[in-house]
């Protein structure tokens, strides 16, 4: 058999991953967290930063190569993959309003979903992500 040379069969990867997590895929969790986390528009968003408003801190989850080339104003920089080691340094109050932003809303939506479960209770995710906020012609800030 070694001797076949043969290819890793297709979605080997996605199998494996799926077999590990109980049989849920991606879409799964995405759908899972979705339920679990409020959304706040774009519009919405867009006020708050036009506004006074001081009582909402937005956490951009994308790597630090997208936050840089530009980002909500007033947003914090804490990678998806940081999340969880980083979260009590970077967030004092699990009690304060907690927006988090990504490019497409989807690994927002699951960085809300896992704040909720560490007790950031009013963690929401924005709907859309920079991509929809780039097309609404929002400020960006670099």
């Amino acid at each position: 058999m070694q001797q076949l040379n043969l290819a890793a069969p297709t979605h080997m990867t996605e199998a494996l991953r799926t077999n590990m997590s109980g049989g849920k895929t991606v879409a799964q969790f995405l759908s899972e967290a979705a339920a679990k986390v409020p959304f706040m528009t774009l519009e919405d968003l867009n006020a708050h930063v036009l506004g006074p408003h001081r009582d909402l801190t937005i956490l951009d989850v994308r790597e630090k190569e997208a936050y840089a080339a530009g980002h909500v104003p007033g947003a914090r920089h804490l990678p998806r993959g940081q999340l969880e080691l980083r979260v009590n340094e970077e967030l004092k109050d699990p009690t304060g309003r907690v927006l988090t932003v990504c490019d497409f809303g989807k690994i927002s939506t699951l960085a809300a979903a896992t704040l909720r479960e560490l007790g950031f209770t009013r963690a929401i995710a924005l709907d859309g992500g920079m991509k929809a906020w780039r097309e609404k012609g929002y400020r960006i800030e670099t």
